[in-house]
């Protein structure tokens, strides 16, 4: 018995536990306590879970990539085939919003034709619960207005919605890429949305670069107009004010001279001419006079004559006319005629050599005036043209000033001009700064919904929702669970714990087989038989707090185990108001005594012998007074008196202390009161109760017992008691 009840007086000084905080064993031990509260909580919510995972419609996924950042080469630079990549955050950032932008699933809905696809068509039909709600509402109090058919701009908004609903866009965070994800009920709807979300976005950052490039372009034609009005007004002034001051320039289109140096006006270039001409009459002048001053000394020996042709042609005929008349004249006299037609030859030969020297001097005079003249002409020439020259310098300042301003005109408008062309070639060759990664492709399976972890998912949460509920149903219950909590009302000891237990009690007690419930009974009576002297108790009043708390089943439970160690126990029914003795051993568990089950009684003064083996049951309903309810203590002091001498142990079953004072009453005609607790039932407040209507009437108590303890619980039969329990071979019935 000391394995059963160990260190049972040390108990009274425990402290109570700690009701505010479960501890996992606990939470374990209350899941083997209630564990069908839990199945329960957990199929009223796990089966409509099941069925609604397995309602839930199969959806496919489908992804597309995309890497933003890439900067594109020029085309002109045809080493370069992409830039280095230069984002941050918060471009990435922007790009992810612009992907996820209403604008982009709008466009992708109008390219697709969303709003004719049967998925969306479907999705837009259906109606969410709210709505149904209200339109029922609506319907019932007769407030319900006609539906309206969408516009098209509106069913476009719808589809574009739902977009948002099924497109999921994300960066990692750690990388340049976007992913488009997209889920839908089809394979191939959720590649195609995805491939038109990544060909949109492309196209609209394509576009932006190509707007931007034309409003460059279209500003810079604005300011083309201008600076062109500008230039040709620039122009025309210098082209004026160099034609009313005369200042035409010799260029080579002017002058035809191939070396006329840039800015020189056709007076410069004649002035350099005429210069140049001057010179040369000059030197010409100068050697024709000296030709004329070699004239007027010798004629014959001068070089004009002597290098005369026609001179040095006379002068040979009249060399050999004289080698003539010499030969002649050596030969022959005078008078030979061939002599004197010789001599007549050579004097006409000298004549005419005198006739064209006259001619040639005459000709050197003329040359030397016409020189002289020409030398003057070109003389006076030169000094208008310098005067000319000079005016025309001073003119020329304004004219540098009309140029610049026309150079500067000119030069800022070809900037322009070949920016405006620039932007203009390059418009058609604008790429947006991100590349299509790979294309979605359409799914080859069903991408989910994943049921089996759903329905894990769904089970797990319903199993914890029934364990909250029996943690909740175990802090709710106000009951006393363990004995120190029994020990901590004073006044009070806990004598035992008695498990619960489903078979009829005269089965249990008349079946060989051994149980935890008869031997948790035995403790008691060992303690009630053999323990202190305060506990020892012949006569012993059996009561309760409450009602239902298993008083007379311990009674009847304490008289058995007497019974079976070969004494005799008698039970007094006092509860006048309700006796149950009886049926309580015929019916306790099921309700009803076996058929074949045979209860001999002696209907003596309500005496009803061998109930249980070595158990005999009176009930005192008889022996009350007419006008009391209660038995009168002079009634139980007779009948004591009379059978006390025939029975080892007598049990007065008495009703609740609560709503009765019988047992406080009559707990002074035996040796003390034991205090039946009902596990979980029975509260502090009404043991405090309870004990203050004994002390009221200075009844004996001799202690309690926690009764109907589930086996198992930490506050009940657990942990090593329970395994000496089962190591002898004692199971609970």
């Amino acid at each position: 018995m000391s394995v059963v009840q160990p260190n049972l007086f040390d108990r009274i000084s425990e402290p109570p536990p700690d009701q505010s905080q479960v501890s996992p064993l606990k939470i374990f031990e209350i899941i083997r306590e209630r564990w069908k509260i839990i199945g329960l909580v957990t199929a009223l919510l796990a089966v409509p879970a099941l069925a609604f995972i397995m309602t839930l419609p199969a959806y496919y996924d489908a992804t597309s990539s995309l890497m933003i950042g890439t900067r594109q080469a020029e085309f002109r630079d045809l080493q370069a085939t992409q830039g280095a990549l230069d984002v941050d955050a918060v471009a990435i950032n922007t790009d992810v919003g612009i992907v996820k932008s209403l604008s982009i699933a709008k466009a992708v809905a109008e390219r697709l034709k969303l709003v004719d696809d049967p998925y969306f068509r479907a999705q837009m039909e259906k109606k969410p619960f709210k709505a149904r709600i209200v339109e029922w509402l609506s319907k019932v109090t007769g407030n319900a207005a006609p539906e309206k058919p969408l516009t098209p701009d509106e069913k476009l908004q719808v589809v574009r919605d739902l977009l948002g609903r099924n497109v999921t866009i994300l960066n990692d965070g750690r990388s340049y890429l976007i992913t488009v994800s997209v889920r839908t009920g089809r394979p191939d709807l959720s590649a195609s949305i995805a491939n038109a979300f990544a060909d949109v976005y492309l196209d609209f950052k394509r576009h932006m670069k190509i707007a931007s490039t034309w409003r460059s372009n279209s500003l810079l034609d604005e300011q083309i107009v201008p600076l062109r009005e500008r230039l040709r007004k620039a122009e025309q002034a210098v082209e004026y004010y160099r034609e009313k001051n005369g200042l035409i320039s010799a260029e080579i289109t002017h002058s035809g001279s191939p070396n006329a140096p840039a800015g020189v006006t056709v007076t410069d270039q004649q002035l350099v001419e005429t210069n140049r001409a001057l010179v040369a009459a000059q030197a010409d002048l100068t050697a024709k006079r000296a030709r004329a001053n070699q004239m007027t000394g010798n004629t014959g020996s001068t070089t004009d004559v002597l290098s005369s042709p026609i001179i040095q042609q006379l002068q040979a005929q009249e060399a050999m006319l004289n080698a003539r008349v010499a030969s002649l004249a050596s030969t022959a006299g005078d008078a030979n005629p061939d002599l004197q037609a010789a001599r007549a030859a050579a004097a006409h030969v000298r004549a005419q050599i005198g006739q064209v020297t006259s001619q040639i001097t005459t000709s050197t005079d003329k040359d030397l005036r016409s020189a002289e003249r020409r030398v003057a002409a070109l003389t006076d020439e030169v000094t208008k043209l310098q005067q000319h020259v000079g005016r025309e310098n001073e003119a020329n300042v304004t004219l540098q000033q009309l140029e610049s301003e026309a150079a500067a005109a000119r030069a800022v408008y070809q900037d322009f001009l070949g920016r405006y062309a620039q932007t203009s070639s390059a418009a058609a060759l604008q790429e947006p700064e991100a590349e299509l990664i790979s294309r979605a492709e359409v799914p080859l399976g069903v991408s989910g919904p994943p049921r089996t972890q759903f329905i894990a998912i769904a089970i797990l949460f319903s199993a914890l929702a029934g364990v909250g509920v029996a943690i909740v149903q175990e802090r709710m219950q106000k009951g006393v669970k363990q004995g120190t909590e029994i020990d901590s009302v004073s006044g009070l000891f806990t004598l035992g714990m008695i498990p619960s237990f489903s078979r009829p009690l005269s089965e249990l007690y008349r079946s060989p087989q051994p149980s935890v419930y008869i031997e948790s009974i035995e403790a008691i009576r060992t303690i009630l038989s053999f323990g202190r002297s305060r506990f020892r108790a012949k006569t012993i009043t059996v009561t309760s707090a409450g009602p239902e708390e298993g008083k007379t089943v311990f009674a009847l439970s304490l008289a058995a185990n007497t019974g079976r160690a070969g004494k005799k126990a008698l039970i007094l029914d006092c509860d006048t108001r309700g006796p149950s003795a009886l049926e309580t051993i015929q019916g306790v568990g099921k309700g009803k005594a076996e058929k074949n089950q045979q209860i001999t009684t002696l209907s003596q003064n309500g005496l009803s012998r061998d109930v249980l083996p070595g158990v005999d049951v009176m009930t005192m309903g008889g022996w009350k007074s007419p006008d009391d309810q209660m038995i009168a203590p002079e009634v139980i002091q007779v009948v004591l008196a009379e059978l006390s001498p025939h029975y080892d142990l007598i049990i007065l079953d008495t009703p609740p202390l609560l709503a009765f004072p019988d047992a406080a009453v009559l707990s002074h005609e035996t040796d003390g009161v034991v205090l039946v607790v009902k596990w979980g039932v029975t509260t502090q407040e009404n043991l405090k109760g309870a004990m203050r209507q004994l002390e009221a009437y200075d009844a004996r108590t001799l202690g309690a017992v926690l009764t109907q303890v589930p086996a198992g619980s930490a506050s009940g039969l657990s942990g090593a008691a329970l395994q000496v329990y089962r190591h002898y071979g004692l199971l609970a019935s």
